[in-house]
Formats: structure tokens, sequence, C-alpha cells
């Protein structure tokens, strides 16, 4: 039986794929597959899977015909899989040893639906590495409900990576085609967040293991990092579907969260938007994102004080490109 299927989505990551994939074949006490997902590379990345999975019958590639993108690539290898549990795996990540067992164990203790752990946040430029979660501040496994989830959406200044979105879950198959729960793939940025939102609204039990276990790398020019004002502002209509079915609901607290994190993600795409109507030397559309509402100046505003040391730090290397939180 296959306890887990590993669906890496990969895009010209040859510089990462051999190392990603030997951090899943060197799972200890679990039996898996390893399902990577071509999103049609120009570089070497689909010969490098091809001669891994030569070698090892637990590897397989799956090439897309056409580039679609990270959703389109995960729901490839969701479809593909026959493991009981589906364990999310970045081509530029990769697991600690014992991972996948240790989830898998909280995840049958717990008869949960999902299960997680707390992340190694790895600097590309630096190496250097910290648990997103400092130590103590988890001091044992815990259930996450949908309120809770959103609520550690919200990032602070001083703790902008301290993110449940970032999480890579293990979750159950069954769970999610019983509940016809796919990645929408119209979204490439904050697609994980969009899933994981789906999953708790269905009933979800999602537990969280304090011990990070999953090496996530920090890159500047990531997905996560490069968001463009439409990606944004999907994620602005997605949550504002939920907070009218709050409202709708009479959840006062609930709204009251969701109003919060729709505000943090408003600051991004003011700021954004106003950017990059700068850069394209555009003033006219610019100060329309900059006076778009009665609080985007302000918006702006705290976005452009907490990209500051980005922007400084960036400047002499001829560029810079904001972040979302």
């Amino acid at each position: 039986m296959i306890q887990a299927s590993v669906i890496i989505p990969a895009f010209n990551a040859e510089q990462y794929i051999e190392a990603t994939i030997a951090s899943a074949t060197q799972q200890t006490h679990c039996a898996l597959e390893i399902i990577v997902v071509d999103d049609r590379s120009t570089d070497a990345t689909a010969a490098i899977v091809a001669r891994i999975a030569r070698d090892d019958p637990r590897v397989s590639l799956l090439a897309l015909p056409r580039n679609g993108g990270p959703s389109v690539a995960r729901n490839t290898g969701i479809l593909a899989a026959r493991g009981t549990w589906i364990a999310l795996l970045d081509a530029d990540d990769s697991f600690l040893p014992d991972r996948l067992a240790t989830l898998i164990g909280l995840g049958v203790e717990q008869d949960a639906d999902m299960v997680a752990d707390n992340l190694w946040l790895v600097d590309q430029a630096t190496g250097a590495q910290m648990p997103m979660l400092p130590e103590g501040a988890l001091p044992a496994p815990v259930r996450i409900d949908l309120p809770e989830f959103i609520a550690r959406n919200i990032s602070t200044p001083d703790a902008p990576r301290r993110n449940y979105g970032f999480l890579k879950p293990l979750i159950r198959r069954d769970f999610l085609m019983r509940n016809a729960i796919r990645y929408d793939e119209t979204v490439r940025f904050a697609e994980d967040f969009a899933l994981y939102v789906e999953c708790l609204r269905a009933g979800a039990g999602w537990w969280l293991h304090p011990t990070p276990l999953y090496r996530y790398l920090v890159r500047a020019d990531s997905l996560t990092q490069v968001q463009t004002t439409g990606d944004l502002d999907v994620l602005r209509r997605r949550q504002r579907l939920l907070l009218a079915e709050a409202c709708a609901a009479g959840d006062t607290a609930f709204a009251a969260l969701l109003r919060r994190h729709l505000r943090t993600i408003d600051r991004c795409y003011y700021y954004r938007g106003f950017t990059d109507e700068l850069k394209a030397r555009a003033p006219r559309a610019a100060l329309g994102y900059l006076f778009a509402s009665a609080d985007s100046p302000l918006l702006v505003a705290q976005e452009g004080a907490r990209q500051l040391p980005l922007i400084l730090r960036k400047a002499l290397r001829g560029g810079y490109r904001g972040a979302a939180a």
C-alpha cells in the first residue's frame, strides 16, 4: 500500500530538482511514490527527472504539453496519485528524513484530514535558516480551524514570514476526492492558501506539529515574491466572498478577522499597482491606485515603509519588486 504520494510541480528547476527528489526518496518508514509534474520547462528539469525515474521505480515524470502554472501542475499530480496521503513538495524545497512518517503518525492518531509541520525558512542568499514558528511558540500539536488559519495569515512587522499560508500539509486523498476540492487553475499566487481555505470550509480536521521538518527555500525570484496586481486582486475577491458569507451567517468575530486580513491584501495590492505604474512612467494610472479608496493613500504609505529596508538593500543591484505578506 502506498502511504504517501509526493507531488512535486516543477518549472525550470534544474538547479534544485535532484536534491528535492532525494529528500523524498530518503524518507524513513514510509511507502511512497514521487510524482514530478514538469510544467513545460525550458531547461534540463525533465531530463534530470527522467534519469532519476529510470533508476528508482518510485519516481515518475508527468510532462505537461503546455505551461499551465502551479495549480494545473498540482492538480495533475493529485489526479495521478495513488497514496492515502497527498504530500506537497515544491521543486526547490526539501523534506527532513522522518517528516512523512511523523506526520502520518499524527494524522492517524488524530483521525485528521490534514497534517502539517513547522517550517525551516532557508535564505537562499546566505544559507541561514530559522524556524517559521520560534521554539516554544507551539509546545504540542494543535488543531487549526478556519478562523485560526486566517488569523495566522495576518503578518506583523516583527514576524513578516510567520504565516500559515506557507505551510505544506499532507492531505488525505479521499478527503479531496469526496469533497471535489482541487486547486483553482486560474490562480498563480496564493494557490495553496485558497486550497487550504476550501478544505477547512469543507470541515477538514487539520493538525499542526511543532517540529520543523520541511525546508522552505526563501528566494527573491519566487512567485510568492513577485506577485502581480492581478494575482492580488483574485485573492481580494475570494476573501470578499468569504466575508460576505460570514456576514450573512452573523459570524461577527470571523468577519472582523477577514476584514483585518483583507486590509493586508489591499495594502499590498494598492502599493504594487502604484509602484508598477510609476516604474512604467504612467503617473495617471499610479495616482489611480493611490487614490482608489479612502484608505488607499494610508495603505500605500504603510507598505512603502514596510518595504523600505528591502528597497535599500536591493538599490545597488539595479531593481526592486515588492512582496506581499
